[in-house]
């Protein structure tokens, strides 16, 4: 298989690990919230899977990145779009996307 495609088929890979992840993370927040209102166990829980989780993916990322610049490198053109969506899956593993899926958090835009 050719590296710029390999690298397009991992970070692709890596970009559904993040949303799956999240949604995850979203899923037992809201679970544990509506069951008691001490969150401070979970709050533990999640920081601490969410760091793990954050260096898997960047890890992954990292891989996509360094079979891209290889194909790149090897004037491959599809090596490029390996590389943006590296970049896009690195940076959108640093951004706590559960935070943002959470129905009633703190994040409201009606400020109620």
């Amino acid at each position: 298989m050719q590296k710029g495609i390999l690298s397009i088929v991992i970070a692709i890979i890596g970009i559904y690990f993040v949303y799956w992840f999240s949604i995850d993370l979203s899923r037992q927040y809201q679970a544990s919230n509506e069951l008691s209102k001490n969150i401070s166990e979970l709050n533990s829980y999640i920081f601490t899977i969410a760091k793990t989780f954050r260096m898997v993916s960047v890890c992954i990322g990292l891989l996509s990145l360094y079979f891209g610049i290889i194909s790149f490198l090897k004037k491959n053109k599809v090596g490029g779009i390996g590389i943006i969506l590296a970049i896009i899956l690195i940076i959108g593993s640093l951004i706590p996307w559960w935070q943002y899926l959470v129905e009633d958090s703190a994040l409201d835009i009606n400020f109620k």
